[in-house]
C-alpha cells in the first residue's frame, strides 16, 4: 500500500501537480503534455506512468484524463493551492490574527475572494486603519455592517439608508446606550430598529456594493494555551491595528453571503433593551 497520500502524491511533485491539473481541464495528448509542462521529457513520462499506476489519470483516444479518483485529487489540489496563494499574499496578517471566529463554512470559502490587501497602521498615520474604514463608509450608499465593538467615528458615518443593516454585540449595545446615558451622546440611534440586531460574531466587517474590509483579532500572548472564548481580550478587535480590504465581485458576494447567513442566526434587540435599559426603552 502506498505510504502516501493521494493528495501528498500529486503536490510532492510540481510535475505530476501540473499534469494533473491540465489534463483536468480538458484531454492532452502527450506531445501537448511534452511541449506544455515545464520539465524534461524523461519526467513527463514517469509522472504519466506512476499517476497511472495510481489510478489517478488513464489514456484515451483525445489524450490523457483523470479518472473519477482523480478528478476528486484535481479539485482538492486546486483548492489547496488557492489557499496557499490567498495566504501568501500577507503571511504575517493569518499568522498574527485570529480567524477562528469566522464561521468555518466562510474560512474555507476564503480563498475564492481572490485579490486583497492589508492594510496597516503605521507611526506616521498612527490611526490609517480607521481613516481607511471611515471613508469605506462616508462613501458608500448602504452597507451591511458587523462590529463586536462601539466606535463614534464609526457610528456616525454609517450610511442611514433604508437597505442598511447592522449586527452588533451585546457589550457594543452596552457601551452605546451607557455613552448615552451619561451625556456622552446626544442621540441613541436614527436608525429604524428592524435595520439593527444583536450577534455573538467576534470580528468587525462592513460589506458594501463595491468593497468588503474586515478586522479580526489580534493573537494575543499565550493564546494558544486558553480555549476560545476564554477571555475578552483575547478576541478583542477594537485595538487591531490591520485592515482587510478587497475591492473583487467576488469579495463583496462573499461579505454578502456571511453577513446573510449571520443577520439569521441574530436576536431582535427589542428584548435586549427593554430588559437591560428599561428607562430608555420606548
Amino acid at each position: 500500500m502506498p505510504s502516501q497520500s493521494p493528495n501528498e502524491f500529486v503536490l510532492t511533485s510540481s510535475v505530476r501537480t501540473e499534469i494533473v491539473l491540465r489534463v483536468s481541464e480538458r484531454p492532452t495528448p502527450t506531445d501537448t503534455l511534452l511541449s506544455g509542462v515545464d520539465a524534461s521529457d524523461s519526467a513527463v513520462y514517469d509522472a504519466l506512468s506512476t499517476l497511472r499506476g495510481r489510478g489517478l489519470l488513464t489514456e484515451g483516444d483525445e489524450g490523457w484524463e483523470p479518472t473519477a479518483h482523480g478528478h476528486l485529487v484535481a479539485d482538492s489540489v486546486s483548492e489547496w493551492l488557492s489557499a496557499e496563494e490567498f495566504r501568501a499574499t500577507d503571511p504575517a496578517f493569518w499568522k498574527n490574527h485570529r480567524i477562528d471566529v469566522i464561521p468555518s463554512a466562510f474560512r474555507r470559502r476564503l480563498p475564492e475572494i481572490g485579490e486583497y490587501e492589508i492594510v496597516r497602521d503605521v507611526p506616521q498615520e498612527p490611526n490609517r486603519c480607521e481613516d481607511v474604514a471611515i471613508s469605506m463608509l462616508e462613501s458608500a450608499d448602504y452597507c451591511e455592517l458587523t462590529t463586536p465593538y462601539y466606535s463614534r467615528r464609526h457610528q456616525e458615518a454609517i450610511p442611514t439608508h433604508p437597505e442598511t443593516r447592522l449586527l452588533v454585540t451585546r457589550e457594543a449595545i452596552d457601551v452605546s446606550f451607557q455613552r448615552y446615558r451619561d451625556g456622552h451622546r446626544e442621540e441613541l440611534n436614527n436608525m429604524d430598529p428592524a435595520t439593527l440586531r444583536l450577534t455573538d460574531s467576534q470580528f468587525a466587517s462592513v460589506v458594501t456594493d463595491e468593497k468588503l474590509k474586515f478586522e479580526l483579532p489580534a493573537v494575543s500572548e499565550g493564546a494558544t494555551e486558553r480555549q476560545a472564548g476564554s477571555g475578552a481580550a483575547d478576541r478583542s478587535v477594537a485595538g487591531t491595528t490591520a485592515l482587510f480590504v478587497s475591492e473583487t465581485e467576488s469579495a463583496v458576494q462573499w461579505g454578502r453571503d456571511l453577513f446573510e447567513a449571520l443577520w439569521a442566526e441574530s436576536d431582535p434587540l427589542g428584548p435586549y433593551v427593554e430588559r437591560q435599559f428599561p428607562d430608555l426603552w420606548e
